[in-house]
């Protein structure tokens, strides 16, 4: 039974970790390299850029920063905002002899990749002079598809609210409120966006222009601090962060390659890996120049690639792990001279555990 329980006893580990990786999409490999890639993960991922911090990943959720994980001045969490231009001139205003008929006409959006913000207008539906009398509204804008946003149409039509860019039915002089959802869905490496807003008869248009959240200010060059003292002079000092140079490799360039026979600084992490593609150090744990340092604040976790739980051993009658008279290695009870069984549960001497005239040694024979 022992085997069978271990194994039950790790799957339910595994889901338990796999658990809090969904609800931390923050705390992942990718999320760890630097502080551009962290604040990709999701729109609740944040940095800690201080140098001198000992949270095991600089990449956590906002709310996971603490005094004593990372002082607040360093911890970059970009937020998403939308700014309606304080020039906006409002619907039937005049510009000249031209009457403003959409509102607003400049609108800045700064996102983060994932999330969404919605853009509220208004449209005064009048026919050109000298032209039929249009009756249908409908919204135009130029290009976006290719920009990494992604634009959705709403329309209060004639008391109904519908999904789309066209509602007819429209009066002389009717106005109409719409909305457009905006939503970045991904990082395009590429600038700012500028994407224009327009109703067909009106010959004005608006403008979005969208800032997306995908990169950090500490990561700058002028910013970055080379030949880092705190990175043992062999590596750039960037956001809190060491990038050694070729020759380097650890969390603080401490680790010359040539000593531990690696080419690599991942070659390096990788002795860390319990197996090719596994989590660092099963993601309890960081890897000191290729040997895993377990979580110290996890006390039952340990081993070479910190893949024991040492909270996993049978448990004697009293309830204590081994029964109190060994230590859990990983699983197994190392048990105590004058113990044995699995559980360390038996003594050695015959006459002090004897139960209804039969020896518990006796008994793990059969």
């Amino acid at each position: 039974m022992k085997p069978l329980r271990i194994v039950l006893h790790w799957l339910s580990i595994s889901f338990v970790i796999f658990i809090v990786s969904a609800d931390n999409p923050c705390d992942s490999e990718e999320g760890r390299l630097s502080c551009g890639q962290c604040i990709k993960q999701n729109p609740n991922c944040a940095w800690c850029s201080d140098p001198h911090s000992t949270v095991g990943s600089r990449c956590q959720q906002r709310s996971f920063f603490t005094d004593a994980t990372c002082n607040a001045n360093y911890i970059y969490a970009p937020v998403t905002e939308m700014k309606i231009s304080p020039q906006t001139l409002p619907i039937e205003s005049r510009q000249g002899d031209k009457i403003i008929q959409l509102e607003p006409q400049q609108v800045v959006l700064r996102m983060k990749a994932g999330e969404t913000l919605t853009v509220p207008f208004k449209y005064l539906h009048k026919s050109m002079p000298g032209r039929p009398p249009l009756t249908d509204f409908q919204i135009q804008t130029s290009a976006w598809e290719k920009t990494g946003a992604q634009l959705e149409f709403m329309i209060n039509c004639n008391g109904a609210e519908i999904k789309g860019n066209k509602c007819s039915g429209i009066s002389e002089g009717q106005v109409i409120e719409w909305k457009i959802k905006v939503t970045l869905n991904q990082c395009m490496n590429s600038g700012d966006i500028a994407i224009s807003i327009g109703v067909i008869g009106y010959q004005s248009v608006s403008a979005i222009f969208i800032t997306p959240l995908c990169g950090c200010d500490c990561e700058k060059l002028q910013r970055q601090e080379k030949n880092s003292v705190l990175c043992h002079q062999h590596g750039n000092l960037i956001c809190g962060q060491c990038v050694c140079d070729a020759t380097r490799g650890g969390s603080k360039c401490e680790c010359p390659l040539a000593s531990y026979g690696v080419k690599t600084a991942a070659e390096l992490e990788d002795k860390c890996r319990e197996q090719p593609g596994a989590q660092v150090c099963n993601g309890k744990g960081v890897c000191r120049c290729g040997q895993c340092e377990c979580d110290r604040k996890i006390a039952t976790v340990g081993g070479k690639f910190c893949q024991c739980d040492h909270d996993s051993c049978p448990r004697g009658a009293n309830g204590k792990l081994c029964s109190g008279n060994g230590v859990c290695d990983c699983g197994t009870c190392k048990c105590e001279d004058g113990y044995s069984k699995e559980d360390c549960s038996c003594k050695s001497d015959d006459a002090q555990c004897i139960e209804s005239g039969v020896s518990c040694r006796f008994d793990k024979l059969r």
